[in-house]
């Protein structure tokens, strides 16, 4: 008979390390681990699933505003997860209760749908259209092959998305280029960017908004495994 697979208390995932909330690798019970942007993220999901199960699952990103007064920094914990016309996914069992608990930290904390999309919303007009479309309050590109890949295992999931662009805010188009090179050498395309001056002009307020993202999540990370760690 083999060796029995270890069971991790809580897992936590982000499309990138700046995405994990200043999360290292963890450790046995509670590690971190960087799935990719895009759909790549569920198939890598679904792998450390079957390699290291585990009790609860935490997903953490950044997203885009698709409700007009949301705010860099803002967080929304999903209950539904959607993708093009298919019936969502469901988020709801934990998403109230982790809503609470991050909003008594003092983080702005609304709670509602997720959309996920194959290519980034870079125009208000493109994000105005989502919104109009769905009803979901922010645009990722992972959220719904998380939440796929979570539910085919059964492991609960709690989806932390911090706002880095409101609804109004133009994305500039660098932001695609970073996107397809699966978020490497962010600062190499940036700079070969500049060249435009509206990419320039976007550089500082880009990297504002990233920064409040940034803070939110990295509270919002300590809070929700202290508390969720405590009680499993």
């Amino acid at each position: 008979m083999g060796a029995k697979t270890a069971v991790a208390n809580l897992l936590t995932i982000a499309p990138t390390q700046r995405e994990l909330g200043g999360l290292g690798s963890g450790h046995e019970v509670a590690p971190a681990r960087v799935v990719g942007i895009g759909r790549v993220a569920g198939a890598r999901l679904t792998t450390l699933l079957e390699e290291a199960p585990c009790q609860l699952l935490v997903s953490l990103g950044y997203a885009g505003a698709l409700e007009p007064h949301l705010r860099p920094g803002d967080l929304v914990v999903g209950n539904a997860y959607l993708q093009g016309a298919t019936p969502p996914v469901s988020g709801a069992p934990l998403a109230t209760r982790a809503a609470i608990l991050l909003r008594e930290s003092g983080l702005s904390v609304q709670e509602g749908p997720v959309l996920t999309v194959d290519e980034p919303l870079l125009s208000p007009r493109a994000k105005r259209r989502a919104h109009h479309g769905s009803g979901a309050l922010v645009v990722d590109m992972e959220g719904r092959w998380i939440a796929e890949a979570a539910e085919k295992k059964g492991v609960p999931l709690i989806g932390i998305r911090a706002v880095l662009d409101e609804a109004r805010f133009p994305l500039p188009a660098f932001v695609a280029t970073i996107i397809a090179d699966s978020g490497r050498r962010e600062w190499a395309h940036a700079i070969r960017g500049m060249s435009n001056p509206s990419t320039f002009r976007s550089i500082l307020p880009l990297a504002l908004r990233s920064r409040e993202a940034s803070r939110s999540l990295h509270v919002a990370a300590k809070n929700i495994l202290a508390a969720f760690l405590h009680q499993l």
